[in-house]
C-alpha cells in the first residue's frame, strides 16, 4: 500500500509539473521585418485596380482581422508602392477560397516577373510567398478560384525594419493613425506558451505562432511593446475554432531569476489578475477583436487564446495590439529597446504632445532630436519650422498643442483635425 501511495504521488507530480512551471524566455530579435504598404505608416501605397475583389482597399490595413472578398473565378488587384521597394515574402490568411495564387512584381506594369505561384485547398490556413528579393514598384495579386470567400492580414515584406519607424502616441493616445503595436513601434515578445512549432525566431519575425498539441488550457504570448503604450482594442486572427480570448496588461513584468540567473516568468501570476480585455469566436470564424471598457497604457501585455478543445495544433496568424500613432523617424535612444528598459533620456514632451526621443539629429535622417533644435528653425512650444523627419522634410510645419502639419516629406497624407491635433482621413474600421 506505502509503495502505491508514493507511486500515486509521483504521477500526480510529473503531471502537475508542466502546469506549474516557470517559463523561460525566447531569444529576442535584434531586428525585425516590417510590413511594407500598410496604411498609417511611411507609405503611399495605393490599389490603383482590382477585379472580382470586393473591399480591395483592405489589402492595405494595418487591422489584420480586416478581410477581402474573392469571387470564384479569375481576379487580381495590383498595388502601387508610389517608389521602388524591395520585397521578398508575402502572406495572407485564407478563409475558405480554393485554387491558385500566384504573385507577380513590376517596376512599370508593362513587364511582370512572376514572384511566386501556390495552389492551395480551402483547409490551407496560412499561405506563404517566399522568393529572392526583388525591387518593385508595383505587385499584382492573382487568383484563379473554384471556391470564392475571403482573405485577412495579407502583407508584404522586404526591406523595411521596425527600426526604422518610430511610432508616437499623442498625450491621450486618440490621435493619428491606427497602429498595430504587435508588429511595429519596438515591440518583441518575450515568453510564448507552450513553445510555438518550427522556427521559432521566424514566428517572432513575421507575428505568426504554431502551437503544438498540448495539455495546457492557454496558448499565451507576452510581448514587451519597447515603451509605454495607450492601446484601445486588441485581437486576433487564428485557427477556425471556437475560442475565449483574454488580454492581460502589466507595468512591471513579475519576473524573477531561476537558479540559473535566467529571467523566467510564473504563469500562476494570472491567477492574481484581472484581464482588461476578453472577447470569445463562438462560432469558430478565425478573428475576433476585443475592446477594453478605457483605454489601457501599458508596456507589457500578455495575450491568451483557450481553446473550446484541444486540437491538434492552434495557430496565430496575426496578434492585434491597436493604438492610435504617427510615425516618426529613426527610434534612437528615446525608446525603451526590447526586453530591456526604457531609456533614462525620454527626450522632450511638447504641450499636449507625445514624448519624442533623443533619437539623433534633425536634418540628418534621423528622428527629431530630443535638444528641441531642427533644421534651421527652434521648437518652441511645439513649433517645428524646417526640421526633418525620417529623411522628409517638415517645411514650415507646425506643431501646436500635439497637433502637426507636414507639407512635404509627410509619411502620411491628410489635413489637420479642427483641434488642430492628428489627422482627419484616419481609416475607418469595417
Amino acid at each position: 500500500m506505502k509503495h502505491q501511495t508514493l507511486l500515486a504521488l509521483y504521477i500526480g507530480l510529473a503531471a502537475a509539473s508542466p502546469l506549474n512551471a516557470k517559463w523561460q524566455r525566447v531569444p529576442t530579435l535584434a531586428d525585425k521585418p516590417l510590413a511594407s504598404g500598410l496604411k498609417g505608416l511611411a507609405s503611399n501605397a495605393t490599389i490603383t485596380g482590382s477585379a472580382g475583389f470586393g473591399r480591395a482597399n483592405s489589402l492595405l490595413s494595418d487591422d489584420p482581422t480586416d478581410h477581402v472578398d474573392i469571387a470564384a473565378g479569375n481576379s487580381n488587384a495590383v498595388i502601387n508602392f508610389g517608389k521602388p521597394t524591395m520585397i521578398n515574402r508575402s502572406a495572407f490568411a485564407n478563409d475558405g477560397i480554393e485554387g491558385r495564387a500566384t504573385l507577380s512584381g513590376s517596376s512599370d506594369q508593362k513587364g511582370w516577373a512572376v514572384l511566386d505561384e501556390k495552389v492551395f485547398t480551402s483547409s490551407d490556413r496560412d499561405i506563404t510567398f517566399a522568393f529572392a528579393g526583388m525591387q518593385v514598384k508595383f505587385v499584382k495579386l492573382e487568383f484563379a478560384l473554384s471556391k470564392g470567400g475571403s482573405i485577412r492580414n495579407f502583407q508584404l515584406f522586404g526591406g523595411d525594419k521596425d527600426k526604422d519607424y518610430y511610432v508616437k502616441q499623442s498625450k491621450d493616445g486618440k490621435d493619428g493613425y491606427p497602429v498595430n503595436f504587435a508588429g511595429v513601434g519596438g515591440s518583441r515578445v518575450l515568453y510564448a506558451s507552450p513553445k510555438p512549432e518550427g522556427d521559432v525566431d521566424q514566428a517572432m519575425a513575421y507575428n505568426k505562432f504554431a502551437f503544438p498539441e498540448s495539455d495546457e488550457r492557454y496558448r499565451t504570448l507576452i510581448y514587451d511593446l519597447g515603451q509605454v503604450r495607450i492601446m484601445n482594442e486588441f485581437g486576433s486572427v487564428h485557427s477556425p475554432r471556437p475560442v475565449r480570448f483574454e488580454v492581460f496588461a502589466f507595468e512591471k513584468l513579475p519576473e524573477k531569476e531561476d537558479w540559473r540567473g535566467r529571467l523566467a516568468f510564473n504563469p500562476t501570476d494570472f491567477q492574481q489578475r484581472e484581464p482588461v480585455a476578453a472577447a470569445e469566436d463562438t462560432r469558430g470564424l478565425g478573428y475576433l477583436k476585443a475592446k477594453p471598457k478605457s483605454t489601457v497604457k501599458s508596456r507589457y501585455l500578455a495575450l491568451r487564446w483557450e481553446p473550446d478543445f484541444n486540437p491538434p495544433s492552434f495557430g496565430v496568424s496575426a496578434p492585434a495590439i491597436t493604438g492610435s500613432g504617427f510615425a516618426g523617424g529613426s527610434p534612437g535612444s528615446g525608446q525603451g529597446g526590447p526586453g530591456g528598459q526604457a531609456a533614462s533620456n525620454p527626450g522632450h514632451t511638447g504641450n499636449g504632445g507625445a514624448s519624442v526621443g533623443d533619437a539623433g539629429n534633425a536634418g540628418n535622417g534621423g528622428g527629431t532630436g530630443g535638444g528641441g533644435q531642427g533644421n534651421g528653425g527652434t521648437q518652441d512650444g511645439g513649433t517645428q519650422d524646417g526640421g526633418t523627419q525620417d529623411g522628409g522634410t517638415q517645411d514650415g510645419g507646425t506643431q501646436d498643442g500635439g497637433g502637426q502639419v507636414q507639407s512635404s516629406g509627410n509619411p502620411f497624407v491628410g489635413s489637420p483635425s479642427s483641434s488642430g491635433v492628428g489627422l482627419t482621413n484616419t481609416p475607418s474600421s469595417p
